[in-house]
């Protein structure tokens, strides 16, 4: 009977073994599964962008800071209470008013403070922080729009450098596809071995350029994933079609309708408007140090001969206080000074200004010029494509060459190209006119 067991395990071992290898091999024979690049969209680069930049995350601590400086301004209209417990000890009596101790003595107490007039000092410090916490706000939007021209940017980039490399591989294709009919032509001893070296010599040109441009779609998108945090190491496609691209017959806006909205909405100008009104807060802060302050503190305490408070002398003061200075040179320094800042803000608003003008300017022409190159080269495309099947007809029927299969193939590598630069410029000067406005 144990005779038997061995048999039968040794029987089981030998058909796992058997058995396992063909599971492998069968495992190996089936597809696996086909790994595709995600697919990002121009939304979720910019999402990733602004959810990972260190420097908008910067700006955004220093708002919660300036919330925090509105909240501290505020705290300073409340009452203050403190608290103070002290205890004396000497080898010698200790005299006051009223009573004599021998060696030691325990006092303490409770102090409530309220300003009850400061010159408006709180108000001003009040209203202060809350344009200083505008003035952060204003810092956010500015970054977050200048990050999302340059994702735009680096975006489109991408779509144009992967465009370049279908050009240039299609060029290549066509050209080999050219050499194999030459080829055959050879073989019929109805074209010349020069022919066909041309041909091969032709193509093989061809070939740097489209390193070339597969060696710039890589370092496009290396910008891009650095732009918006995205993996390095993790391949990732662009999303963009021409077709859903509406390309306008003409621009809509005017020099005077940008300009009006980047009075509006531009960040620079928000911001040195609201600098212009603290320079005036400044100005009158200083100004306030020359009236007076009024101030109320209650005070309960008592004192005793031992720590505690059996046989405690208790009692409470009421005080009232008022104050102010009549004169410092300071004062008047400070208040000229903020008066300067205040001019000097108005200078700095009208440079802005001017730059904006010019960015503007830019923007419209950089459009315009778009459009028209949209157009000239759409119109080329078919034509370019059509005087390239004609060659090849005239090239097989031995009326044309090599050279000028190359010329036509150039002609619509050209026509191509500078389609899809046009795009790349109109989308971009798009963008850069958005940034311009200050549009979010």
């Amino acid at each position: 009977m144990g005779y038997k067991k061995i048999f039968n395990c040794f029987a089981l071992l030998i058909a796992s073994l058997i058995i396992m290898p063909l599971q492998a091999l069968a495992a190996s024979d089936e597809p696996q599964p086909v790994v595709h690049p995600e697919v990002l969209s121009l939304e979720q680069c910019l999402d990733l962008a602004i959810k990972n930049n260190k420097q908008i995350q910067e700006k955004e601590k220093k708002v919660t800071i300036a919330e925090g400086k509105v909240k501290e301004a505020k705290a300073g209209f409340l009452p203050t209470v403190a608290y103070q417990a002290t205890l004396d000890k000497s080898n010698i009596e200790q005299y006051q008013v009223g009573m004599s101790l021998e060696d030691q003595k325990f006092s303490a107490g409770i102090v409530a403070t309220l300003p009850l007039y400061t010159g408006g000092m709180l108000n001003y410090n009040l209203d202060l922080t809350k344009l200083q916490l505008e003035i952060a706000k204003e810092d956010l939007r500015k970054a977050k729009q200048q990050l999302i021209y340059d994702v735009k940017q680096a975006y489109y980039n991408v779509w144009l450098a992967g465009k370049v490399v279908q050009v240039q591989e299609a060029s290549y294709r066509n050209l080999d596809q050219h050499v194999n009919r030459v080829q055959i032509r050879y073989n019929a001893e109805t074209a010349s071995r020069l022919d066909l070296m041309r041909a091969q010599v032709q193509r093989d040109t061809l070939k740097p350029k489209v390193i070339n441009a597969q060696n710039q779609l890589v370092l496009a998108k290396l910008q891009l994933a650095t732009l918006i945090g995205y993996p390095k190491d993790q391949a990732y496609q662009v999303q963009a079609e021409v077709s859903e691209i509406i390309i306008p017959d003409s621009i809509n806006l005017s020099l005077e309708e940008i300009l009006k909205a980047a009075d509006q909405e531009r960040p620079e100008l928000r911001q040195l408007r609201q600098k212009k009104e603290i320079d005036r807060i400044l100005t009158a802060m200083e100004e306030a140090g020359y009236k007076p302050n009024l101030g109320m503190s209650l005070t309960f305490g008592g004192i005793n001969d031992e720590v505690g408070f059996n046989d405690w002398y208790a009692a409470w003061i009421l005080t009232f206080t008022v104050g102010g200075k009549i004169y410092d040179g300071k004062i008047n320094a400070c208040i000229q000074q903020a008066k300067d800042n205040e001019s000097l803000t108005g200078i700095q608003e009208a440079n802005v200004q001017d730059l904006i003008r010019l960015e503007a300017e830019q923007s419209l022409q950089n459009l315009t010029v778009s459009i028209e190159n949209i157009r000239a080269n759409q119109a080329s495309i078919d034509l370019a494509k059509e005087a390239l099947r004609m060659t090849q007809i005239r090239v097989d029927n031995g009326m044309a060459t090599t050279m000028d299969i190359m010329d036509a193939q150039l002609a619509l590598d050209q026509a191509l190209t500078g389609y899809y630069q046009g795009i790349v410029s109109y989308l971009t000067a798009e963008a850069k006119l958005d940034l311009v406005i200050g549009r979010d």
